[in-house]
């Protein structure tokens, strides 16, 4: 099972990695990002001074993170799926020796792997230019990456949610729209939690997003007390197991009702 997952992941990211134009391309959109908000930030702190309780070396920090790690939140398999229901393909993945469950999570691997490269390439090529803050010591940049692949679950089963509901309609353009739209919001991709107003802030509490983006950058800059990650840890934990529930129950009601387009 492993290694059919494994396998799918090489496949998927081989599959990015043909044109090495796609790597360079989007390297290169994410710096662009970087550079936008990086511009908008030094404007602001020129008249303020702060913002979020972050000075600006923290904050171009933050924005620099927050663009690398972007891609391992927001990319996902919705579109992937909704195609191959579309063309039948999925009479296949449903016969596979591997779960539908597995297979999808094997080619997000691959998807992740190729994000996870663009975002360590545009990380290197934006400390060259900018002065980082780097994490105070090895612990808080291992706890970073713990949340940070805690929260490969959680998108995975929000992305299987969404795709699912290819099983209902031909497109589901708009609702993949909504799903990166709100992990950019509630994830602090866009902006600090810190900088919304408080009902904001306490419901992202609740939510499962703010772990995939500004928790781990802000365990990075040490804004983070030790004793607190371990129920954020416990809080992945349990929105991993819920949206679980939620997926496999979805997934169970609509391969009942399945009607494939050209299968």
């Amino acid at each position: 099972m492993l290694k059919s997952m494994i396998a799918l992941g090489k496949m998927q990211f081989n599959q990015y990695n043909i044109y090495k134009s796609n790597f360079w391309l989007f390297t290169l959109n994410r710096i662009v990002e970087i550079v936008v908000y990086i511009f908008v930030w030094q404007a602001i702190y020129s008249q303020t001074g702060n913002a979020g309780g972050l000075t600006i070396s923290q904050m171009v920090t933050y924005y620099i993170l927050a663009i690398s790690f972007s891609s391992i939140a927001t990319w996902g398999i919705n579109e992937t799926m909704a195609h191959s229901i579309r063309n039948g393909q999925i009479n296949k993945e449903l016969l596979n020796p591997i779960t539908y469950f597995q297979y999808y999570f094997g080619i997000n691997l691959g998807e992740l792997a190729f994000a996870g490269v663009i975002g360590i390439a545009t990380f290197i090529i934006c400390a060259i230019f900018w002065k980082l803050v780097l994490p105070a010591n090895l612990l808080d940049f291992v706890l970073c990456i713990v949340v940070i692949v805690l929260g490969i679950p959680i998108t995975f089963f929000i992305q299987m949610i969404v795709g699912i509901c290819g099983f209902y309609t031909n497109s589901i353009w708009g609702m993949q729209i909504l799903r990166k739209a709100i992990i950019q919001i509630f994830s602090g991709i866009i902006a600090p939690i810190t900088l919304f107003p408080i009902w904001f802030q306490k419901l992202s509490v609740w939510l499962p997003f703010k772990e995939l983006i500004y928790t781990p950058i802000n365990i990075w800059l040490g804004q983070v007390e030790h004793s607190q990650i371990m129920f954020v840890i416990l809080k992945q934990i349990i929105w991993g197991v819920i949206l679980y529930i939620i997926a496999k129950l979805f997934f169970n009601h609509a391969i009942k009702n399945v009607t494939i387009n050209g299968g």
